[in-house]
Order: structure tokens, then sequence, then C-alpha cells
């Protein structure tokens, strides 16, 4: 049966059939539910819709289901209108199974984000739910932050990157990407030559467009939302990096500005803007540069590895060596909040375990930043937490920690007044 979402009571019919409950007497059984019910009680998941990036919808859940007799006082106690309480006499006579109502999901637990906690995310590679499912299996525990990648040349807007994530109780987090990935060459130096996306393109309007639909898509969502634009812009291999792909000095930073500037003119003021370089190293850029200034950013997202090595390391840096230097050049900078938008280890067995540990009790309690978001991916290296089982129990055990936030429920009609 086909159900659309958002607050619709569907009985159920019985062998000798049912009547259908008129509108007023809906509203009434609905209303009354959500305002008394001690807790929301789940008694059933409805048929999924469409998982499709373009199609995507938000299911509803079925919460409660009382008997109708309760039902029936509920609405008695009520200021039903005259016609409502006909319809009442009327399904009193009739022998109905339990209601159940029909709950589409409420996004109030993103406004607060994240709650004076810390962030706990994860990023697959794809962003498919089986990829998120297979991690939390891992973990232990579900994030409260999701990543997902969106490229300029394939991916138009759908609520599948910010919904689809929101409904899972996690802030959903858009590294947004002016390229075209399936471009993507393996030697660093030569995949930043893309001249369709170099800076003075957009600059001039070219991707006006593009933009605008992403800008009015978030600005309809209208829920909180993070969008991590053109990461990594301090190295040399992503071709919106100052100094290639024919991008003149400063470039960037007017750039971020002027997509910035087009969201806020959508009324896409929901949008979090996280700025997210690389670790510092000997030849980055300097980050002083690339910064488009308080007024524009919201969060600062740094990505830093234990990793990239041409021989297994024979010991592990801990986090003050993956992040110190950088950390300590950003807060020159800013003051805005900052955490690790992308982190992860190469798979060196006990070293990864113990830089796991070491790194996740950083996140949990240094002042310096609010959490991490985990790159659940096998690609340079196998980088995911399930890599060896010490890797595995290590995470486990780390994000057990009460300092990272709770993931919420959409549906819980109780916890989202």
């Amino acid at each position: 049966m086909s159900l659309e979402p958002y607050g619709k009571v569907w009985p159920k019919n019985t062998d000798n059939g049912c009547m259908r409950i008129r509108s007023s007497v809906v509203a009434l059984i609905a209303v009354f539910f959500a305002l008394t019910a001690g807790s929301a009680y789940v008694v059933g998941t409805l048929p999924e819709q469409a998982v499709s990036r373009d199609d995507w919808k938000p299911p509803t859940r079925a919460a409660g289901g009382f008997e109708a007799t309760d039902q029936i006082g509920a609405a008695q106690s009520s200021d039903a209108s005259s016609d409502a309480s006909s319809e009442i006499g009327n399904l009193a006579s009739q022998t109905v199974e339990p209601l159940t109502v029909v709950v589409g999901p409420d996004y109030d637990f993103l406004d607060d984000y994240p709650y004076d906690q810390r962030i706990y995310g994860v990023m697959t590679a794809d962003g498919e739910d089986d990829e998120i499912a297979d991690f939390v299996t891992s973990a232990g525990r579900e994030p409260n932050l999701i990543g997902v990648t969106a490229g300029w040349a394939q991916d138009g807007y759908s609520r599948w990157y910010t919904e689809r994530l929101a409904i899972k109780g996690a802030m959903p987090m858009i590294s947004w990407e002016p390229w075209d990935a399936s471009k993507e060459n393996s030697v660093d130096q030569l995949r930043s030559e893309q001249p369709e996306y170099a800076s003075a393109r957009i600059l001039a309007g070219d991707f006006d467009d593009y933009i605008d639909e992403w800008a009015q898509g978030i600005a309809e969502w209208g829920e909180p939302v993070m969008i991590r634009f053109a990461h990594e812009m301090n190295g040399y291999w992503y071709p919106w990096a100052d100094g290639r792909n024919g991008n003149e000095p400063g470039s960037y930073a007017a750039t971020w500005r002027y997509v910035h500037d087009r969201f806020t003119d959508a009324g896409a003021t929901n949008a979090m803007w996280v700025w997210s370089p690389n670790v510092a190293y000997t030849a980055s850029t300097p980050l002083p540069g690339l910064y488009p200034g308080d007024d524009y950013v919201d969060w600062i997202g740094v990505v830093g590895y234990f990793g990239h090595f041409s021989e297994p390391p024979s010991s592990q840096p801990g986090f003050d060596g993956v992040f110190g230097t950088t950390l300590a050049r950003l807060a020159a900078i800013t003051d805005k909040p900052v955490f690790v938008t992308e982190t992860g280890a190469g798979p060196y067995g006990q070293l990864k375990a113990e830089w796991i540990t070491d790194a996740l009790d950083a996140f949990a309690s240094d002042d310096r930043v609010h959490g991490f978001v985990w790159f659940n991916v096998n690609k340079e290296f196998d980088w995911r937490i399930n890599s060896s089982p010490e890797s595995r129990t290590a995470f486990a055990r780390a994000v057990s920690d009460p300092a990272f936030a709770d993931v919420a429920d959409p549906y819980d009609l109780t916890d989202n007044d």
C-alpha cells in the first residue's frame, strides 16, 4: 500500500470491513496521541519508498497502536465538533483493530548540534545506506554526523544528500566538489588540471545555474546542513587550489565568497559552511591567504591521517604529531570552532590500534577540537576501522565515550516538541 508521509492515521480493515474515519476525527486522534502519550512506541516500519538520489523521499514510520475504545474516549474528552461527535458514535458500533499513527520526521535536534558534546562522524566510499550500516556494525555505535560527497559534474541536488542522513538522527555534511571526479588521475599533479572548472569560470558566472539549483534545494530543505566546499585547498591535488589549474592567488577565497553569497541570496541561510584545509606540510599553501573570512565560515574542518608512508612506520605519531602544528596555525587566523572532517589510519596492525586510541581520546577531550569524521574507505590504504581486529576493538571502545553526542530519533514524538 502506498502511503503519503506526514501525520496520517491509517486504520486496518477487518474481515467484515471497517469504515473510513473522517479527517476531523483523524486529526483529533493524532493530536491526542502526540500530546498525551508517555512515549512513542514503534509497532512497525511502513513500506520503503524510492531511495534513488533523484527521487528519494522521507519514509514514514508507524508509532502508537492502541485500542479503538481508547481512541473513542480520547476523542470524547476533547473539543470535538458536532460532526466529529456523530462520527464517534458511529465508530463505537464498529469492530476495528488497533489504530496506527503514521508520523513524519522532526528535525529539531539539528538546531543545537552537537549539544555541547563531541562530533562523531563517518564518511564511506559512496555514502550508501549499506556502507553506513556496515560501519555501525563494526563501531558498535551510530554516528551523529554522516558525510557524503557531491561533484559538480555529476550530482544535482536532492534530499538524498540531506534528509536521508538526518532521518538517521545525524547531521548531514556534504563535501561539495567543483570538478569532474570521473576524470580523477592517480597522479596528484595531473588530476588538478581541469580548466573547465577553473576559479575564473566560477567567478564569471558559468556555473550560476548549478550553484543556484543547490542553493534553492538547501533552502527548501530548510534544516541545518554542513556544506564542506572545495576542501584541502592548501594542497596541489585539486583544481580549485590557488596556483593550480590557472587559478590566480586569492581566487580560492574569492570563489568561496561568491558561492556563499549566492546561497545567501537564495535564502539558504540554513547552510553551515565548513572550511576544510589539509594539515600543513612543507610545501602547502599558507592558510591565511586562503581563508575567506569569519563572516563566510561557520566551522573549521581539518583533514589529517596517520598514513601515506613509502615504508611501514615503526611508531605512531599520536594526535599532536598529525594535527598539532595545523591547529596552532588555525588559532592564529580564527576562533571559529574546529573539528576533524577526515581522518583515518593505514593498515599498520597494532600501531593503527594505538593511534586510534590516542586520537579518539583527544577528539573526546581536547579543547582545540570538537570531534572527528572517520574516513571509512579502502582507497590509498585500507583506512577502515575493521582492517584488523585490533583496530576495530580500539575504535569501538573509544567511541563508547559519553562525550560523543548521541544519535537523535527524528520520529520520537516526545523528544521533538
